[in-house]
């Protein structure tokens, strides 16, 4: 079996530096032929994931937090050979392991690789172009990302807070006025309209570290959660804070839950969408459907 290991020494604050002997320590214990490549940028590990799947590796694995694993898949899937995924968690949320069984210690990951217990898992798809594993967030959602980035790139030593970056840039956001936006969402042939604060496409359950917003989410079951939020004041808004940290917000007026295969959204002015904490650049349509046992990750 050939392994690539794609590192992204930047991740969670640069989390991935201190643990490096160590992972590699383990492979070379264990006799897997491995091949180092670092990401050189933001994307760099898509350009990566891909050479190595025509390569023919048997097994990516990725050392960095959600981004590198969205990035990574991003990667592997248009490749005309299909690796097994591997992930070493050492982001700053390590959002998607936990609508998984892989261990959040970075070692305890490791151990797991040479099992080679696998699941096929479901994968999003944006507009024909961007997978995604986890969650897809649009309005809201996207600007308290942006901000926790800018958090993160400032104060690098604040790693040791770990996922709660994201909750402080939530109530950051909650002390101005709170942007909206008019939308209509088709799932599956139902259709919602209505003024909306975000709106979350979902195949994992937890995205900005602590916030369980589609509690529901099963990554093998082939369908989207899909969780609206419609317009409401900054007072509302701290009321469901910790009831979607808690994943109990199902009974908050302005929350509705959906699934379907399908979702297209349509706004009237362009709004901006976060993948995996990355921005994607604002748009007025939004065609996102999902693709059932994509992909082949590796489970304990």
């Amino acid at each position: 079996m050939k392994a690539e290991l794609i590192i992204n020494h930047t991740a969670g604050g640069g989390k991935p530096k201190k643990h490096i002997s160590a992972i590699l320590s383990f492979f070379d214990s264990i006799d897997l032929e491995y091949h180092i490549s670092w990401t050189p940028s933001s994307g760099g590990a898509t350009t990566l994931a891909h050479q190595a799947a025509e390569q023919g590796f048997d097994l990516i694995i990725s050392v960095g937090g959600d981004g590198t694993i969205n990035e990574i898949i991003n990667g592997i899937i248009p490749a005309s050979t299909q690796p097994k995924l591997g992930i070493i968690p050492a982001g700053w949320a390590n959002d998607f392991i936990k609508s998984t069984s892989i261990p959040k210690d970075i070692l305890s990951a490791c151990q797991i690789i040479p099992q080679q217990k696998t699941k096929m898992i479901d994968v999003g798809l944006i507009n024909e172009q961007i997978h995604f594993v986890n969650v897809c967030g649009i309005g809201f959602d996207a600007d308290i990302a942006a901000l926790a980035n800018k958090m993160k790139t400032n104060h690098p030593n604040w790693k040791t807070l770990s996922a709660y970056v994201y909750v402080f840039a939530t109530i950051q956001k909650l002390l101005i006025p709170l942007p909206s936006f008019q939308a209509k969402i088709t799932i599956d042939g139902q259709v919602i309209e209505g003024e909306m604060l975000l709106i979350a496409i979902a195949n994992g359950r937890i995205e900005g570290g602590k916030f369980n917003i589609t509690p529901e989410a099963e990554i093998d079951d082939g369908l989207l959660d899909i969780c609206i939020i419609g317009k409401m004041n900054r007072f509302r808004c701290f009321y469901l804070l910790p009831k979607a940290i808690k994943g109990t917000h199902r009974d908050v007026t302005e929350v509705s839950f959906f699934k379907g295969k399908e979702v297209l959204i349509e706004v009237t002015k362009p709004v901006t969408a976060q993948v995996a904490g990355e921005i994607l650049p604002a748009q007025k349509e939004y065609y996102i459907r999902i693709l059932p046992q994509k992909l082949n990750l590796i489970v304990s």
